[in-house]
């Protein structure tokens, strides 16, 4: 049945109609719109729907998330606020196992008394007989018990002497090793939770990673042939670098964090110049340039799009330079995206621009991490840090941008997004309201090519709106209702 929409402020993000009063929609899809509400007395036959004066965005989305990861640890045990190790080990004594095995995440050794990662000790005499997996609030570095070190199966060759942290490849060895033992039933209860969780948040759509980040796409298949199941639409990414598999899974895209390089809060983020913390390092960068010469080549030969996780300016470099081996016109048909994008000089963003590469990055970071004395100026120093998120001197490239959280990394939070963007710590890197409103509106589905159905409020768009109490950037702005394809999927 028609539905006419009315009693609200649309926010179109459509420069022909950038302010609607009713917007009409069938069929899943916006019909047409009206920059006036029409007299009552000449209301024709439809479902008339009173959104009580909220303000109406194109549905929300979000760029990248790790939604399997986002939803199975909401099931189990959060450490952001453990204090001390005498409180994690209070919250892992009571934990719930999932599939027999015991999820924790959100850890930051920073934030407690003793300032390290328990031992794996520590953690047999609290969970002796279950596998256990305890993250870093980056998802870089992670925790592990005797029984688990014991049953991963770490490619002949383990980490030295079980000791915790686990970090590189063996933490996502160790990470997908738990996630790959968890049964259909659980995988799908993950992705329920996650998708009602993205609702909560406003999203209509999620970008969510699916892989091993190997050669594996795990419950790829699974996840595919229940899409219809959830009330968001996700967009999936086999997030391996087996070239061919992907083909055959009839992907369109490629990766995701597939890593060149690691994370700041691990100091294993490639860097140019060391770390102002470690200047005996300069992180890590995970493979040669040769290998992401070869891999970017075959993904291309492909038609795939290539998502990379790449933070430090020397691995963000490493990247890019394979892209420019494509040449310009082949570059430019592909639209080649780093995920974060973090530390960048003006030459790689100049490159990033001329090769039409776009960014998948979180505005959010520079809220947690980018203010004075905080984690870059503590690890990167006060110049570098100018450097992180540059978010405006992008955008006045001409890059693409799609905004995201990295959840579970961090809070599945768009309109925290949107306010970080427009508050960067950085006031050379601040957007305006209505760039930072489309990093989470018009711009994720331009980036994997989507732009023609999503991401507008405009005749022929799919009819998903995410109806807010106030309007976008004022403290009165809450998530009210979510529409997807012309039906309420979730009201506060």
């Amino acid at each position: 049945m028609r539905k006419i929409y009315y009693n609200a402020t649309f926010h179109t993000m459509d420069s022909d109609l950038p302010i609607a009063k009713v917007l009409v929609a069938q069929y899943g899809k916006v019909m047409s719109l009206f920059p006036e509400t029409p007299d009552p007395s000449h209301r024709v036959d439809a479902e008339w729907i009173d959104l009580g004066g909220a303000h109406v965005y194109p549905g929300f989305t979000d760029a990248h998330t790790h939604s399997f990861e986002g939803g199975l640890y909401s099931l189990g045990v959060d450490l952001r606020s453990v204090k001390s190790l005498d409180e994690l080990f209070q919250l892992l004594e009571s934990a719930n196992p999932i599939g027999g095995m015991i999820f924790a995440s959100g850890y930051d050794e920073n934030h407690i008394i003793e300032k390290r990662f328990p031992t794996v000790d520590e953690l047999d005499r609290v969970v002796p007989d279950t596998p256990l997996l305890l993250r870093r609030v980056d998802g870089h570095s992670c925790a592990l018990n005797s029984i688990a070190f014991r049953k991963i199966d770490w490619h002949g060759n383990s980490p030295s002497d079980s000791a915790n942290p686990v970090r590189g490849k063996y933490n996502d060895l160790a990470a997908h090793w738990f996630h790959r033992n968890l049964d259909d039933e659980g995988v799908l209860s993950a992705y329920k939770q996650a998708s009602e969780l993205a609702l909560k948040a406003g999203c209509t759509s999620i970008h969510t990673m699916v892989g091993d980040s190997f050669d594996d796409p795990l419950h790829y298949k699974l996840l595919e042939s229940h899409l219809d199941d959830f009330p968001v639409e996700y967009f999936l990414y086999p997030q391996m670098f087996d070239v061919k598999k992907a083909v055959e899974l009839g992907a369109s895209r490629i990766g995701g964090c597939i890593l060149v390089d690691g994370s700041f809060g691990s100091h294993t983020a490639g860097l140019i110049k060391p770390y102002t913390d470690k200047p005996e390092t300069r992180g890590n960068l995970y493979r040669s340039d040769n290998f992401w010469q070869k891999f970017v080549q075959e993904a291309s030969d492909n038609n795939l799009q290539v998502f990379v996780h790449a933070i430090g300016d020397a691995a963000i470099r490493q990247y890019v330079d394979a892209v420019k081996m494509l040449g310009k016109t082949r570059a430019r048909e592909l639209h080649h995206t780093v995920i974060h994008c973090e530390l960048t000089n003006d030459r790689i963003l100049d490159d990033m621009a001329e090769f039409g590469m776009y960014a998948a990055m979180q505005p959010v970071f520079d809220k947690l991490w980018g203010g004075p004395e905080d984690l870059y100026e503590r690890v990167l120093g006060i110049e570098r840090t100018r450097r992180t998120n540059r978010l405006k001197s992008m955008h006045d490239r001409g890059i693409l941008i799609a905004g995201s959280t990295d959840w579970y990394i961090t809070e599945l939070n768009m309109l925290l997004g949107i306010h970080s963007a427009i508050n960067h710590n950085n006031p050379d890197e601040r957007l305006t309201l209505d760039q930072a409103t489309q990093l989470f509106t018009v711009n994720p589905p331009k980036m994997i090519g989507a732009g023609d159905r999503l991401g507008l409020l405009k005749p022929g768009y799919q009819a998903d709106m995410t109806c807010l109490s106030g309007e976008i950037g004022t403290p009165d702005a809450s998530i009210q209702r979510v529409i997807k394809r012309n039906e309420t999927v979730y009201k506060a």
